[in-house]
């Protein structure tokens, strides 16, 4: 195999077919238990966010950038698609992934700094999504109410019959998800379509580990220091351990913990470098969440981290000694 610039892991033999195909593996678990939380719907907003992001991807790199067309086609953009649409709640109208897909080309093709990508590409298109669209990105619709797979809008009124709060708004005002955290761990809580089933997200992470597509001590350097804050600043009315789990379990931490930090071409490629990035992507949602709570922060850390990334990356990278600079 050839090596690869434009895939996720740029010094890595594997394909960008193989590549792609490992990950969409990866994904399996929570699309499945999405579309049995969440209906069809799930289905078809996956399907337009990956598949234009997928074809808009081939359009710019074969007529903008030239490359051949075998190279032009990247599986990974399908990727960054679906988890983009994972970062939606179902009732968003469908016009929203077809932006989605637009945003995600765009982050996935940006390079500045020695051919590196900027962003993550599903990450900026939630991030920019949230800040723009915030009332249609944030419309909870409780499990199991099944809306229409292909209706371009869902009606108001509709919606309004099912909508609920997730567990990242009861954090807001400092109060933990009524549900419980077995709720979020298992994905009976109201939310986004890929954030809601943390042992679904667990099934992704342990595949990708296996693939040596991730490492979970990223994960774990992302997730633990949120656990222990959360442990030593609980809400007043809230016993801590209870608190700890329900902040861990809210919003995307978990989504981006295994996603987000397994994004070599946005990420230190150093391992000590990759553990800092996670830990401080954590760290900074944690303070952002506390001092303004109710909006997933975990989206505009990751891309401030990615901005730094190359800055720690030169950091924590090995320097040669003296004697073997002189031979």
């Amino acid at each position: 195999m050839t090596k690869t610039a434009s895939a996720p892991y740029a010094h890595s033999e594997k394909s960008s077919l193989t590549r792609g195909t490992e990950w969409l593996v990866a994904l399996a678990p929570m699309l499945i238990w999405s579309v049995y939380m969440f209906g069809a719907r799930v289905i078809t907003l996956c399907a337009l966010s990956g598949g234009l992001s997928l074809i808009f991807d081939f359009l710019v790199r074969r007529f903008l950038f030239k490359y051949p067309i075998k190279s032009s086609v990247d599986i990974m953009a399908a990727v960054y698609g679906i988890l983009a649409a994972f970062s939606m709640p179902v009732a968003v109208p469908l016009w929203i992934p077809m932006i989605s897909a637009i945003l995600v080309v765009i982050a996935k093709n940006i390079r500045v700094i020695f051919k590196k990508r900027l962003f993550n590409p599903f990450v900026f298109s939630a991030a920019v999504l949230n800040l723009l669209f915030g009332a249609k990105m944030t419309l909870y619709t409780r499990p199991f109410a099944y809306f229409s797979a292909f209706s371009f809008s869902i009606d108001e009124k509709l919606i309004s019959g099912y909508r609920v709060i997730s567990p990242l708004q009861y954090m807001a005002d400092g109060s933990v998800y009524e549900d419980g955290i077995f709720a979020q761990l298992y994905g009976f809580a109201s939310g986004n379509i890929g954030e809601i089933a943390i042992f679904a997200m667990i099934l992704s992470l342990i595949w990708l580990c296996i693939r040596k597509e991730a490492d979970w001590k990223n994960t774990v350097a992302y997730l633990v220091p949120v656990f222990l804050l959360a442990l030593c600043f609980p809400s007043d009315d809230a016993e801590s351990t209870y608190y700890a789990f329900a902040f861990l379990f809210s919003g995307a931490f978990v989504f981006l913990s295994v996603f987000a930090t397994s994004e070599s071409c946005t990420t230190p490629m150093t391992k000590s470098g990759k553990l800092i990035f996670s830990l401080l992507c954590g760290i900074i949602t944690f303070a952002l969440r506390k001092l303004h709570g109710g909006i997933e922060w975990g989206y505009y850390a990751v891309l401030l981290m990615n901005i730094i990334a190359p800055l720690i990356e030169i950091a924590t990278k090995p320097k040669l000694s003296k004697a073997k600079k002189d031979k």
